[in-house]
């Protein structure tokens, strides 16, 4: 058992100009630890030189709080890296829970954490499940069930067999908020200031401290611990990312040298630029110059394997599109035509965007809402309501034969006859419909969409045209 004065874990909020969301975070774990008495809980809250009004978000909170929740700013910019070793040594916690000021937990998340941890103190290191917010999507949450190799259903508790560990838990250790791991084992890690700005210190001390104490855990997916929202990360794009995204290979790269089986790098290498091919945008700069320096870091360590050479290298260099290219971009409804020289680019024509459809309401906030499961997950879903003028306009769009019977058929079934239908599955008519608009106005059927949802769905695919 920890200390009776002593916290069992520390929640640790790393942030910068992050009050859109840390309100809501901090709610969320207030809430369950009064709801469910976890009293062993404390709240860290490490603001790196802010300049929003984060300062007086948190005053408020140590004001109410002074038992759960402790602030720190620093009078410096100490980059993600040195937040988090700042963080760390505040923590007063058996365990150290690293966490996104973005993420949250699930309905009844910190309490399963918790009492695994409360049940297995001697737990070194620990990797949690997790559902994305999509907030590039319409905020849609979605599961692990297609993004990696297993979607496991049950925990699993690995005693000296680190190198399976590392290799099952794939990418799911990438974001921070999915870390646990004992304080005091974090102490013991030499030379961790080798990883400042790099971005991905949190990646090394997983790896250290699962090679050094061999006692780690797997939350299963069936069960997420907490929601990481996706979308809303200001390092994706194509000047960061690449400096990013080779970063974390580099950190992987070290398995070797803390004494991982050569089998643990050689399959995540492969297996990251498996990634890297299939999904080149962030990777890769707009600068065909830097693009060679990082090919020429990458050739390090994919040198003996063909696809980097035939498939990797092509697309990552793209020269026609580094070296000279001409694309339309739209910035505040302005389109523009822009010349790409060199990795610079250049604005040599500006339009309003005119648009057909127009704005006309917003969906209200009762019409999307969210049901609690057994496992403690979200379910998303939205009300027949949000299909009436999908269906109004497929009625009187029929008459024209420019899309299939079944699809209307399906539509009036749902606003007819159902009372709630999971919002994927609204998200994926509101494509399908967006297509069928899209031909209806080829044919110069002009029509006026209310819906935001159907707006941005019929302009983000005229887009892609």
């Amino acid at each position: 058992m920890f200390l009776k004065n002593k916290k069992l874990l520390s929640i640790c909020i790393p942030t910068y100009n992050g009050a859109k969301y840390i309100g809501h975070n901090i709610d969320i774990i207030i809430e369950q630890i009064k709801k469910f008495d976890l009293s062993g809980v404390e709240i860290v809250v490490s603001d790196n030189c802010s300049t929003d009004n984060i300062p007086e978000i948190m005053q408020k909170y140590v004001e109410t709080y002074p038992d759960i929740v402790r602030y720190s700013r620093n009078d410096k910019n100490l980059g993600y890296d040195g937040n988090v070793m700042k963080l760390c040594s505040l923590a007063k916690g058996r365990f150290i829970h690293l966490f996104g000021d973005d993420d949250f937990y699930s309905p009844s998340g910190l309490k399963r954490l918790y009492d695994v941890l409360k049940q297995n103190q001697d737990i070194s290191v620990a990797v949690l499940s997790n559902s994305y917010l999509r907030q590039d999507y319409f905020d849609q949450i979605v599961f692990r069930q297609h993004l990696n190799t297993y979607f496991y259903t049950e925990d699993k508790h690995y005693v000296n067999d680190s190198d399976n560990f590392i290799i099952d838990i794939e990418d799911r250790a990438w974001p921070n908020t999915n870390l646990v791991f004992r304080s005091e084992y974090f102490k013991e890690i030499p030379n961790l200031q080798s990883f400042y700005k790099t971005d991905w210190i949190h990646l090394y001390i997983l790896l250290y401290i699962a090679q050094k104490h061999q006692n780690c855990y797997l939350f299963a997916d069936k069960a997420p611990i907490v929601i990481d929202r996706v979308g809303v990360q200001k390092w994706l794009n194509n000047v960061d990312g690449p400096r990013i995204y080779f970063n974390n290979l580099w950190t992987y790269s070290f398995a070797n040298n803390l004494g991982y089986s050569s089998k643990v790098f050689d399959w995540y290498r492969k297996k990251l630029l498996s990634e890297y091919i299939k999904y080149i945008r962030f990777r890769r700069s707009n600068s065909f110059i830097i693009n060679l320096k990082y090919i020429y870091k990458y050739f390090k360590y994919y040198k003996d394997i063909p696809s980097f050479y035939f498939k990797f290298i092509p697309k990552f260099l793209q020269p026609l599109k580094t070296i000279f290219t001409v694309s339309n971009k739209e910035e505040n409804n302005i389109r523009m035509k822009v010349i790409t020289l060199l990795g610079k680019n250049y604005v040599i024509k500006r339009n309003l965007r005119s648009n057909k459809l127009q704005f006309v309401h917003n969906m209200d906030k009762d019409e999307l809402f969210v049901i609690t499961n057994s496992n403690g997950n979200y379910k998303q879903f939205v009300k027949n309501s949000v299909y009436k003028e999908m269906y109004e306009i497929l009625q009187d769009l029929k008459k024209y034969k420019i899309f299939p019977s079944h699809f209307y058929k399906k539509i009036e079934l749902r606003y007819l006859h159902k009372r709630i239908i999971p919002y994927s599955l609204y998200l994926k008519n509101c494509e399908e419909f967006a297509f069928i608009i899209r031909c209806a106005n080829k044919k110069n059927k002009n029509i006026l969409i209310s819906n935001p949802e159907l707006v941005k769905f019929l302009g983000e695919n005229n887009d892609k045209e």
